[in-house]
C-alpha cells in the first residue's frame, strides 16, 4: 500500500478518502488556481470517481496521492502527487497545489520538501523531477526551496488561458 501518513512541523500529508472530495471540486474550480495548470471540467461525481480511483491506485501500489492538512486544526489545503513514475530510469514526477487563500505560508515547499525526501529514501527512487510553466515564478521557488535543481526549459510546451503558449521548467533533487 502507497501513501502513507507523513508530517511536518504544521502539515500532516495523508492518502485521499472520499471525503476530501469538496477540497478537491475547490481546487479544479478556482479559476485563479488554474492560471498555470488545466484542469479537467468535471462534475463532483465525476472527482469523486477520480477520488476512487486515486484510492484504489495508492492500494494496489500504483501511484500516490496525498491530500495536505494544517497539523492544527485538520483543514485540507491542497494535494501533492505522483503523477508519472519512469520504472526504467528510476524517477518520479511529482505535482503539487495549495488552495488560493492558503498560498505564500510556505506550505506548499514543506510539502514538497516531506514528499520528495520520502521518494528518495523510503521508496529509493533515484530522483525526483517536477516541472512548471515558466510564467509560474511563485512554483519555480517553491521547488528550490525544497531543494530542487533547474534541470532545463523547452519553448512554447503549454497552452495558456489566454490561447498563448508558455515554455516549461524542470527541477530535479536527488539524494
Amino acid at each position: 500500500m502507497l501513501s502513507p501518513t507523513l508530517e511536518t512541523e504544521r502539515l500532516t500529508i495523508r492518502r485521499f478518502k472520499e471525503t476530501d472530495i469538496d477540497i478537491q471540486y475547490e481546487i479544479i474550480h478556482d479559476s485563479r488556481l488554474a492560471t498555470y495548470i488545466q484542469f479537467p471540467d468535471l462534475t463532483k461525481q465525476e472527482e469523486l470517481e477520480c477520488i476512487k480511483n486515486w484510492i484504489n491506485e495508492a492500494d494496489e501500489s500504483k501511484y500516490e496521492k496525498w491530500v495536505i492538512e494544517l497539523k492544527e486544526n485538520n483543514t485540507p489545503i491542497g494535494n501533492i502527487s505522483v503523477n508519472g513514475i519512469n520504472k526504467k530510469n528510476n524517477y518520479c514526477n511529482v505535482g503539487y497545489v495549495i488552495l488560493y487563500d492558503y498560498q505564500n505560508n510556505g506550505y506548499a515547499t514543506e510539502a514538497l520538501k516531506k514528499v520528495s525526501d520520502y521518494l528518495l529514501n523510503d521508496r529509493n527512487f533515484y530522483l525526483v523531477e517536477c516541472s512548471c510553466n515558466e510564467l509560474n515564478t511563485q512554483s519555480s521557488k517553491v521547488m528550490l526551496k525544497a531543494g530542487f535543481k533547474k534541470d532545463g526549459y523547452i519553448a512554447n510546451r503549454r497552452l495558456n488561458k489566454n490561447g498563448t503558449y508558455s515554455g516549461v521548467e524542470y527541477y530535479s533533487k536527488t539524494k
